[in-house]
Formats: C-alpha cells, structure tokens, sequence
C-alpha cells in the first residue's frame, strides 16, 4: 500500500481539502487576544518592517525570529498601513496546519508502511479539537511554523532510514538528510521554543521502528541537543524576573507536571469543554488535593506503558512522545504563561503525532471486537461536532471568553480580556464590572487596576480612579506610565502641586512627558 503513488495523491488532496472545510470559517474571524496587543498592529518592529529587530534580540518573553519575519512578509499582504486584515493571517494558519496534515500523513506512511493507518492518524492530527486553538488563533502560528518545520526535519531522517538497512555514525552525520534534517530543526527552533523536544521526539520514534540504527542515530542526536542549549538560555532570560517563582517548592512542582500531563492524556480522550484559558496556575494546581490523585494516575499509566513497552511499542512510543513534547510546558521549568494558566491546548498541537502512533495498535485490538471497532470508528465524527463547535468559540474576543467563563468561572486573565474588549467599545459600566471580578480573583493584577482607573476616568468618577492608581502604585512603586496618569488626573482636579510632584516621577522613572503638558501644570500652578 505504501507503494502506490496515485492513493497517496487522492489521501493528500482530500486532506487539504478537510482541512478547509473544517476551518474556512474562521477567514471572517476577528483577531483576538494577544493577536493585535502584542504579535501585529502594537508590534512597532512588524508594522515598520524592522526584520532585523526580531533576529537581535527577543520580543514578549520569546526568540522567535522565524515567525516574526514571516508575519512581517505576510503583512504586507494585509490592506492598509495601520489596520491589518485578520482573514490573511487566519489564511496563513489554514495552509500551514493543511501541510502539517500532509507531513504528518507522510511520516506516518514511513513508519506504518500501511495506508489506512497512515491516513487514519492524519485524521487525528487533522481532526481532533485539541488543534482547534492553534489553528484558529492567529498568534499561534508560531506553534504551527514550529511544527511544519519539524515534521519536515523527521521526513528526511526517516526517509535516509528507510532507504539504508545499516547506516554507521560518521557517514549519517554526514549525510545529507542529516544536514537539510537540521536546517529545518533549526527553523523550528526559531519559530517556537518548544521545538527543543524535536532531539527526543525523533529518538523515540527511532527506537520504535528502526532499532538497529537507534544507537547511531542517538548519538547523532547530541548535535540537535547541543542546538537547544542557546534556545534555551535566551528563553530564560528573556522570561519575567517573576516568572521565577520561590512559593512553589521543587516537592509541588513535581505534583504541578503530574497534574499537567493527566490534564492532557484526559483531553486528548474526552476533549470537552475545552477553552482558551483554562485558569490552572501552579499556586491553584499545588492547593488541590486532586493533583495529588492525577499525579499518580500518570504515574501508574507511565509504569504500565513502560512495563508492556515490548508487546506494544507503539503504544509506548506514543506516550513517550506525548510526554517529551509537554515537559517543557508542564511546569516543570518556569514559564511566561504560566502566570494564567500551566495547561493550554495549543501545547498539545505537536505532541498530537504522539497520539497518531496509538492507531494501528488500536485497530488490531478493536478488530477483536466488532462493538469496539464501531465504537472507535464514531469518534472521528464526534471530534469532528466538536471541532465545530469549539472553532466556533473563537470568533471574536467576546465568544471567546464568554465560552471561557462558562465553564471556568475562576479565571482572572478571562475576565481582563473581556473588559479590555468592552473598553474598547466603550461598555465602561461592563468593563468595570469584568475588572472588579478579575480582581475579585487576583487582588494585585495590576493591569487590571491600571484598566479600571481609565474605565473609572471615562465615567468620570476620579475617586475611584485615583484609589486604582494608588492601589497600583503600593504593588509596583517603579511604574512611570501610572504616576503620568495620576498626575493628568490631579491636573483634571486642580491638584496642581501633586500632579508636578507625580510628573516629576514619572520622568524620574523613565516615562516621557510631554513638554505641552509640563507648561500645562506650571500655568495652572502659577494661576493657583
């Protein structure tokens, strides 16, 4: 099956053409969250075209050049200098998740030498709602970038495996798969960090299928490894100094990835609800008595895929993949948004290919039992309803969290997008109201003060302003930009001296003040 040409086609047109179907919609979605804030129109770097800037140095917490001078090139193709048209960036993440459908089919054809199975696990990685998050949030596209480009680093590996039935050391180092193999490691690399489990990804999958070349190939792998340590280290420095958090001790950490990784093996059964921010931060994680139960449910899960590694390696395989693919993201080392949240289903994009490897043995299994094999066969259509249903949810900044908050009330970053989103339409009274509850949650989320002050400012009600701000100011006393804004605010109130006294400050801490507004204040001072 493997050999014909012609199937091979039709599998992979019909591919690209499901994936369409399945996220055409999302070409009239608006941008959402992170989308505008932070990746598109409040980039300066991006907007000017300043590629450069991306590969010199990180932005927001990530080295991701790769993925930054993509969207550059992209927004180019988006009308107008200052509005970017979100259907070209949502076109974006169609076709690159489309190809990694497509590689993945390719991979799996490598490796199964079995069509139906290939074209099976495709469908998994096409399909299943876990991918939806990726694919129709545009500031995604760096875990898609990341992906395609280690699926394409695996494709050359596996290919020169196939092709040689003994391969030694030296002449696979310096073959060239290898070399094309880590070009493209490299590019994921500097897509998305998470890309540093590619070295043990393709170890695995090595051992599965070739293990007369595991040993040379492993070795090989120190130079992948090698690759990551810089990634690794401009990652961490780049990270918020807060991110290095010391009230959660090493014993908790290790229930925080127990916990993680059965948040994951459980979404990847039972994908319902799913949502954009799940809430689950690792002081929340390390309260609950249930860690502890989900820790050793993954423990026990781990020991029996372990024990029957032999009588089923791929199911093994799987697992381990699943898991290489997640630590980096479990909580295990620090990261940026695990401030809102540990788990998110985007971290799952990749590790999805560890699950594809379940299929065949899967299919042996069921084929025992013919109510089995129906049973699993539904599936593909329930995680297709679901789909739907959840690529729905990210319409616009409103479904997105008014889903969210139905069904994790308890989530503080929720709340903040939806107010930031009724600020912007000047829903102030809703605004104040979806800040209140953020802080309600997460007293000290200082944007969320920083929010409601401007919110509290538009319905000109000063007292409760100048109480955000000062409430802002005793968390975070080295903040320019909020001593500039109480400053305005005591202008607006004929508090002239405090306004001076809060300009000054601000200077003093770096934020620039305009000199029309210094003269401002001397004026109204003189005048009182």
């Amino acid at each position: 099956m493997l050999n014909n040409p012609a199937n091979r086609k039709y599998l992979i047109v019909l591919l690209f053409i499901l994936s369409f179907l399945l996220y055409a919609k999302t070409l009239n979605y608006k941008f959402v969250w992170d989308d505008e804030r932070i990746h598109l129109t409040n980039n300066e770097a991006l907007m000017r075209g300043d590629i450069a800037s991306f590969w010199e140095k990180p932005y927001s917490g990530m080295y991701i050049p790769a993925s930054y001078t993509t969207w550059t090139a992209i927004k180019g193709l988006a009308r107008g200098k200052r509005q970017l048209s979100p259907k070209t960036f949502h076109a974006l993440n169609i076709a690159i998740h489309s190809i990694n459908c497509v590689l993945v089919l390719l991979l799996l054809l490598l490796l199964f030498k079995h069509q139906l199975n290939a074209f099976i696990g495709a469908l998994l990685f096409l399909l299943h709602p876990l991918q939806v998050e990726s694919v129709a949030w545009i500031s995604e596209f760096r875990g898609l970038y990341s992906a395609m480009f280690s699926l394409t680093a695996l494709l050359f590996v596996f290919r020169h495996l196939a092709k040689n039935e003994q391969i030694c050391l030296r002449t696979w180092l310096f073959s060239k798969a290898f070399l094309l193999a880590s070009v493209f490691f490299g590019l994921a690399l500097l897509s998305k960090p998470s890309a540093v489990a590619l070295p043990f990804v393709a170890g695995i999958l090595v051992w599965c299928f070739y293990k007369q070349h595991f040993r040379a190939v492993a070795k090989s792998l120190f130079i992948w490894l090698i690759m990551t340590i810089p990634v690794f280290i401009i990652t961490m420095q780049s990270q918020p100094n807060e991110m290095l958090y010391t009230t959660i001790t090493l014993w908790q950490r290790f229930f925080i990835v127990g916990d993680t990784l059965f948040f994951y093996f459980s979404k990847l059964l039972l994908p319902y609800p799913l949502a954009a921010c799940y809430g689950y931060t690792p002081e929340a994680v390390s309260q609950s008595y249930f860690s502890n139960f989900s820790t050793l449910l993954y423990i026990a899960a781990f020991l029996w895929f372990f024990i029957k590694r032999k009588q089923f390696p791929l199911l093994f395989g799987g697992f381990a993949v699943i898991t290489v693919c997640l630590l980096p993201v479990s909580g295990l080392v620090p990261f940026e948004y695990q401030k809102h949240s540990t788990v998110a289903d985007r971290y799952m994009y990749f590790a999805m290919v560890g699950a594809a490897l379940w299929i065949p043995t899967i299919r042996d299994f069921t084929k025992k039992y013919s109510w089995m094999e129906y049973t699993t066969a539904a599936l593909l259509p329930l995680y297709v309803i679901l789909t739907v249903q959840q690529t729905s949810n990210w319409k616009n900044e409103f479904t997105v969290w008014d889903h969210t908050l139905k069904h994790y009330q308890n989530n503080p970053k929720a709340y903040y997008n939806r107010g930031v989103e009724n600020s912007k339409m000047k829903r102030y009274s809703d605004a104040i109201n979806d800040y209140t509850q953020c802080l309600t949650l997460q007293p000290n989320y200082l944007d969320a003060l920083f929010n409601r002050a401007n919110a509290y400012e538009n319905m000109h009600n000063m007292n409760a302003a100048f109480a955000d701000y000062n409430q802002y100011l005793s968390v975070d006393s080295t903040d320019g930009s909020v001593y500039f804004k109480r400053a305005f605010l005591n202008y607006l109130t004929n508090n002239s001296d405090e306004a001076i006294r809060d300009a000054n400050k601000a200077e003093q801490l770096g934020f620039p003040v305009d000199n029309k507004f210094k003269q401002a204040l001397n004026k109204k001072s003189a005048m009182n």
